[in-house]
């Protein structure tokens, strides 16, 4: 570490000088003080001091604020989920807890993320497909006569249409009922 005393009466005068001016600039006060505080750790500086105790006491509150409304969000949200889901009880889509997660995990695999929907999806899911018949079951293409299209295709289309057109002339009622 150097020593003042190989500069001259003058070169010290503008060194103070220069220092003082660094410490009342407001603008350099501050890095001023920290450079001091950085060179000589163990020198008191009550100004930096109680700044950095008082951010530091400011980012712990902080925290804490921020830790205390995360609880509360996941709380609203486990009340909200759990509101979601007993509504599907009262409502009738589901009888009990097991099928909910079972609803739950179809909405997961699916991506639905409406729990209504997704337990109507799982309930249509859950119904059974109505048996295939037995017996034989002729063609469509049995009930038409294929002989006059292979004569003449054309024509043959016309006289199904026409038959068709008849038999919607003399039905009164609305086809579908």
């Amino acid at each position: 570490m150097s020593t003042l005393e190989d500069l001259s009466y003058e070169a010290r005068d503008e060194l103070a000088l220069l220092a003082r001016q660094l410490s009342e600039n407001p603008n350099t006060r501050e890095q001023f003080l920290r450079l001091t505080k950085q060179a000589k750790p163990d020198m008191l500086i009550p100004e930096l001091d109680i700044k950095d105790k008082t951010y530091q006491a400011m980012n712990q509150s902080e925290q804490r604020v921020q830790q205390l409304e995360a609880k509360l969000q996941e709380r609203d949200a486990m009340a909200d989920l759990e509101k979601r889901r007993m509504s599907l009880i009262k409502k009738g889509l589901v009888d009990n807890e097991d099928q909910i997660g079972e609803v739950e995990k179809v909405m997961l695999e699916k991506g639905i993320t409406n729990h209504e929907a997704a337990a109507e999806y799982w309930s249509w899911m859950r119904q059974t497909a109505e048996p295939t018949p037995m017996g034989y079951q002729p063609s469509a293409l049995s009930k038409f006569d294929l002989s006059m299209y292979w004569k003449n295709p054309t024509q043959g289309a016309r006289t199904e249409a026409a038959k068709a057109l008849q038999e919607l002339r003399k039905n009164p009622k609305p086809i579908g009922l």
